[in-house]
């Protein structure tokens, strides 16, 4: 009986090792695009917004697209996370003379608070496009809504009392502060000023105009203000006695936010590239206090530009290029309507984005930079490929649809195949067909170019999303359930290939507002002609380099 269990084992063990994956090579993990500057490990913000001091003396950032409230040490330059998602989705946040610290959920239209036992409340609800909020020194606390009806209102902290509302039709109204004597400075972005609202009648004055679309103002401790404009960077003192106006700094846009320390240093928010920059206000020296390059990256794409291999980034604060050697970054001029992107793809004539985000897919002319044309009606569209002639396969995630798109045809747009469960990641297969991750399955399918006929090729993953086509033909796919990168054989016959680990514990997976679960913006994958597999690594925003050892 023993020697046949011994039997039994042998036999199992060459039956496992028949239908193991065959060894693959192994790969050299490094960082092509670090984490950013100062923050603890696996922690990035997305998009930091909203700036204030707490009375601790650190500097509370809120960041809207990832939820996370962070906490930055000014003097060290380091950033930790104090509030995770999804209950830190945050536009702007203000800190209480208490420690209490209330932000403002805009996509969901609620104001949260953190208590100083650090418990998390919501303190009201049903507030479309609240956006600024504000603690007085004595505790009262203010928030605004920027679109209509473009209100200002006072909240009881203890949640006990319904909210007031002061004044109504201010024109834009964003991050504000007071003057301690019953009064708030507010910023009106859309009438390019700064005002004077009196608490208590809700009587406005502007003080100042000409300013572009300020969208934030603060005070210093000699009571002059500072306002930053959004769209041209520049950071501008105010004189609230006579209005006067000075450029103190020009910061690249787009700025969000600012604060103001003890020492009147101005701290602005670029949410663009996740980055702070600290601003002496006498002589308007700058120097970064948080440096990022990504806002909230999702899909990539492999392409040359100008000689060299360049990583095309897509970002929901407009895409980008790095460098696929260096990891040095280019980002275009801020173009948030045009730009933003949640998976992207190239021809040698156009970039094509798609944004899961504002369920469009965008044709940008590559030379260029101009819009071409620009589809819409899809549900969630998460992975693109586009052909030389102007072919378009999309992935919808919400129909369960691979779609393709004739940009200039009519009609534009027709179904490929249907009923997927979940469809991410989209590569084209170079020997025919395309290659698509089924996120909601885990599995991987081939999708026949004319009959749009599926076949699986992969199953047991652990939701997939990004792909990309290996030399050889094998499939690198960043299974996002599991936080690892793993090689798929791709079988040249009916079989099915078999999943062999490339690398463990990625930082991927973060939550984005205004995206779909469980997969929210996809996870790029791209990979070169050498072998050499790149992966966005969306929770700290970093692009990790898996080099194949020779």
């Amino acid at each position: 009986m023993r020697a046949s269990r011994i039997l039994s084992c042998a036999a199992a063990l060459l039956l496992a090792s028949a239908n193991a994956a065959p060894a693959g090579p192994r790969y050299q993990r490094s960082a092509l695009l670090p984490p950013i500057t100062g923050a603890a490990p696996g922690v990035a913000p997305h998009g930091i917004n909203g700036l204030n001091f707490g009375p601790d003396g650190a500097l509370y950032t809120a960041s809207l697209i990832g939820p996370g409230i962070h906490r930055v040490d000014v003097t060290r330059g380091t950033l930790v996370e104090v509030v995770g998602a999804p209950q830190g989705e945050a536009d702007d946040i203000a800190a209480g003379p208490d420690g209490t610290l209330a932000w403002t959920a805009l996509i969901a239209g609620e104001l949260r608070v953190r208590r100083p036992d650090g418990r998390v409340d919501t303190l009201a609800t049903d507030l479309p496009l609240i956006n600024p909020v504000h603690f007085t020194a004595d505790g009262r606390l203010f928030a605004g809504q920027i679109g209509q009806p473009d209100a200002l209102l006072e909240f009881d902290p203890d949640g006990r009392k319904p909210p007031r509302t002061i004044a109504s039709g201010l024109g834009g109204i964003n991050a504000f502060t007071d003057d301690g004597r019953g009064n708030l400075y507010v910023p009106l972005a859309a009438r390019g000023a700064i005002g004077r609202v009196d608490i208590a009648s809700g009587a406005l004055t502007v003080l100042a105009s000409g300013l572009g679309e300020p969208v934030a103002v603060k005070r210093d401790s000699k009571g002059g203000l500072a306002t930053i404009d959004w769209q041209s960077g520049r950071v501008i003192h105010v004189d609230p006695v006579t209005g006067a106006t000075r450029t103190i700094a020009i910061v690249t846009p787009p700025l969000d936010n600012l604060a103001i320390g003890p020492d009147d240093t101005i701290y602005v928010s670029r949410p663009s590239d996740n980055s702070i920059v600290a601003i002496d206000p006498s002589t308007g020296a700058q120097r970064p206090l948080i440096q990022g390059a990504l806002a909230a990256p999702g899909g990539l794409a492999l392409m040359q530009r100008a000689g060299r291999p360049t990583l095309l980034v897509s970002d929901a604060m407009g895409y980008r290029f790095v460098d696929a050697s260096t990891g040095a970054v280019e980002m275009l001029p801020f173009d948030l309507l045009s730009n933003a992107s949640s998976s992207v793809a190239v021809t040698t004539k156009t970039l094509v984005l798609g944004y899961v985000r504002r369920p469009q897919v965008t044709v940008i002319e590559r030379a260029s930079g101009r819009v071409l044309q620009s589809f819409k009606g899809f549900k969630a569209p998460m992975g693109v490929v586009a052909l030389e002639d102007g072919t378009i396969f999309v992935a919808d995630f919400g129909s369960g649809e691979i779609l393709r798109l004739a940009p200039g045809q009519q009609p534009d747009r027709a179904v490929l195949s249907s009923g997927l469960q979940g469809p991410t990641g989209l590569v084209l297969d170079p020997r025919g067909g395309l290659i698509v991750s089924e996120a909601s399955s885990g599995r991987l399918l081939h999708v026949d170019l004319a009959s749009g006929e599926q076949r699986v090729i992969a199953r047991g993953l652990a939701q997939p999303e990004g792909i990309a086509m290996l030399p050889g033909g094998d499939i690198a796919v960043a299974e996002v359930g599991a936080r690892r990168l793993t090689r798929v054989t791709f079988a040249r016959g009916r079989d099915e290939g078999r999943p062999q680990p490339i690398a463990r514990d990625l930082p991927i997976g973060q939550m984005f507002t205004r995206a779909p679960a469980p997969v929210y913006l996809p996870t790029g994958v791209a990979a070169g002609a050498d072998g050499t597999i790149y992966v966005v690594c969306d929770v700290d925003d970093t692009i990790l380099k898996f080099t194949p050892r020779r």
